[in-house]
């Protein structure tokens, strides 16, 4: 997928961009009809993660939780630990002190924190006996086999996974 960013400031219901004339050469090469994805985000703080980054994660893991007998949610939890890590929570109401997830959720994760995400969940997969197929690798090694791609807003994730025991 092609990739354009533009800062742009909001006047009233509008967005302008700082640097129409780039970003007016940008929409010329899109065509008449084509979709494209538009993402918005903070410029002071961090990209987040993108739904395809999701879709592509469960995609990986999914065979592997599977074959294992385990639940996704849970395979993708202790990736989150093994990952992140984990630190000190003072109970409140106890008083005791346990230990949880640094990043509990996915869903607070920047870009950045999901590819490493990614990657290092297949240097575990490796690690633990699984070889486990790349989201973006799938995508290629299926669109140079001349495969149709899926259409994600119908058909869920184009990103797909292959799990293979070593």
């Amino acid at each position: 997928m092609r990739a354009f960013s533009c800062v742009s400031v909001k006047t009233g219901d509008r967005l302008l961009p700082l640097d129409a004339p780039s970003y007016r050469a940008f929409v010329a090469t899109i065509g008449e009809g084509e979709e494209v994805l538009v993402e918005f985000a903070d410029p002071t703080g961090e990209i987040p993660k993108t739904r395809q980054q999701e879709k592509g994660l469960h995609a990986m893991i999914a065979p592997w939780a599977k074959a294992e007998g385990h639940r996704v949610d849970d395979l993708k939890r202790d990736l989150l630990r093994e990952v992140f890590g984990e630190q000190e929570h003072l109970n409140p109401i106890t008083h005791e002190v346990s230990m949880v997830l640094r990043e509990p959720h996915t869903s607070t994760l920047t870009k950045a924190q999901y590819s490493d995400l990614i990657e290092r969940t297949l240097q575990i997969g490796a690690e633990c006996g699984h070889v486990l197929i790349a989201p973006d690798e799938w995508r290629r090694m299926h669109a140079a086999e001349g495969a149709p791609q899926q259409d994600e807003t119908r058909d869920g994730p184009a990103a797909g996974a292959v799990l293979e025991a070593v």
